[in-house]
């Protein structure tokens, strides 16, 4: 085994590779669209679902106004919370306009 086969590349901090603003963007409108589309269509209140997903009752409201975004692991306890897979509620959000 060569030493080349053992190290890893890490782009440095500065390398331009930055990730783009996407609060109130066309795209993070589309998310929370299908978010509250998903959780009307699971037949849910705001509050029902956080109660599901044991969280303040303001808890989906931040998210479905912008206000507050998810992690990826909070996405997917979101969308199992309201019965659907999370791939496909991925899909739904990357069909949406940008």
């Amino acid at each position: 085994m060569g030493a080349r086969e053992n190290t890893v590349t890490v782009c440095a901090p500065d390398s331009g590779a930055r990730m783009a603003k996407y609060l109130r963007t066309a795209r993070h409108r589309g998310l929370l669209a299908v978010l509250t589309k998903a959780r009307m269509k699971a037949g849910f209140t705001q509050r029902e679902l956080a109660q599901r997903l044991d969280r303040a009752h303001s808890f989906v409201g931040k998210i479905e106004s912008g206000e507050r975004q998810l992690n990826v692991l909070e996405f997917c306890d979101y969308a199992s919370a309201l019965g659907t897979d999370p791939a496909d509620l991925l899909r739904s959000v990357l069909k949406s306009p940008r």
